[in-house]
């Protein structure tokens, strides 16, 4: 090969180098334009002082809303056969379970050592379970004390949640960390359904999931008077029952014991939804709302009820208006309507061994 053939060999490798960086270029440009377009889709602007609306953590949930019927049962069949209640162990019937016998006592921290190194293979809500020493109640080893022992060992992986149902790899992930911690503790495995039956009843749970993960809102946009302001929005809220708190906005406490921490929260309608507690006696805004998660609350339509009285009177308190999450004035009739969506949902969850509020239940629809 001479002088020439070696230049023109060059020049052909710069010019593929160039259109590579071009496109490198062009792809990660593409992408960037795709991110944002898909953070900013959706959102609108109030055309009142131009304030963003805020788009809350439960924008890819639905929404009830007043002219919306009841919907068919999404499912053919049940999810389940009751519910193990409040006490947290390993006998739901939204689990996948390896269970770990054996004669030996087992420290807590022998057991949940093995687990936390290998824990980070499943990205689907887990847990490691023990039956306490001299006792038949079960315990979550990453919540007992340290000086917890346990008989028998319990290996969970919930099998559905917002993300999807569990796939056959996820099945293989938790199979693989029962297996070391049998083979360190010499215990056998034994496990509570087959692959074949635990991936039928992901899709099952699946589409349990997309049927109840809804949301009930009351909007309440000013209206007597150009905004409310932080205090009087405080005191508002105070009167209504309503405690600042998690996430920096007001929320109705659950009073009964239970998984369920709130019945319904109060949020800023506008961007960025929170309340900021140092600069409330300067903060104004639009528009509030009021929301709670149906499935995640005990007896939602009672929850339901406190939460349209509290919006009441918090109108009447600030001089506002209630208005549906369409931003249409919402009569007693469209209350109504939603309260009977809400009930149907009650009835079908319970019909389907997943009460409302239930554990189960607060595990699959997280608020």
């Amino acid at each position: 090969m001479g002088l020439r053939g070696a230049l023109v060999i060059l020049g052909l490798l710069i010019i593929a180098a160039v259109a590579l960086t071009a496109y490198d270029r062009g792809r990660i440009k593409r992408r960037l334009l795709a991110a944002l377009e898909s953070t900013f889709k959706g959102r609108s602007r109030d055309a009142i002082d131009e304030t963003e609306e805020a788009e809350p953590s439960w924008s890819e949930r639905r929404v009830l809303r007043p002219e919306v019927a009841p919907e068919a049962a999404a499912t053919e069949q049940g999810t389940g056969s009751g519910d193990e209640g409040g006490q947290e162990e390993p006998f739901g019937s939204i689990d996948f379970i390896v269970f770990l016998p054996g004669e030996r006592i087992v420290e807590r921290d022998a057991a949940l050592g093995i687990y936390k190194q290998h824990e980070y293979l499943i990205d689907k809500p887990h847990r490691l379970y023990g039956q306490r020493e001299g006792r038949q109640s079960w315990g979550n080893l990453a919540r007992d004390p340290d000086r917890a022992r346990y008989g028998l060992l319990a290996l969970a992986l919930q099998l559905a949640d917002r993300s999807g149902p569990v796939n056959e790899s996820q099945l293989n992930a938790i199979s693989q960390i029962a297996l070391k911690l049998a083979d360190a503790l010499d215990r056998p495995t034994r496990f509570n359904m087959t692959f074949e039956q635990a991936l039928e009843r992901a899709c099952a749970l699946d589409k349990f999931c997309g049927a109840f993960d809804v949301i009930a809102t009351i909007n309440i946009l000013a209206e007597s008077a150009p905004v409310f302001r932080g205090p009087a929005i405080e005191r508002a809220a105070q009167e209504v029952g309503l405690e600042f708190g998690n996430r920096d906005i007001y929320h109705r406490k659950n009073a009964q014991e239970g998984p369920c921490q709130y019945l319904y929260s109060l949020a800023n309608l506008y961007q960025p939804g929170s309340f900021d507690p140092l600069r409330l006696d300067v903060f104004q805004t639009q528009g509030l709302t009021l929301f709670m998660s149906v499935p995640s609350v005990p007896d939602p339509p009672a929850a339901f009820k406190g939460m349209v009285e509290a919006a009441r009177l918090l109108a009447r308190r600030l001089g506002g208006r209630l208005f549906d999450a369409d931003r249409k004035p919402l009569t007693d009739g469209g209350l109504r309507a939603i309260q009977a969506q809400i009930q149907d949902i009650t009835d079908r969850m319970a019909q389907q061994g997943i009460a409302p509020g239930s554990l189960n239940a607060v595990r699959l629809f997280p608020p």
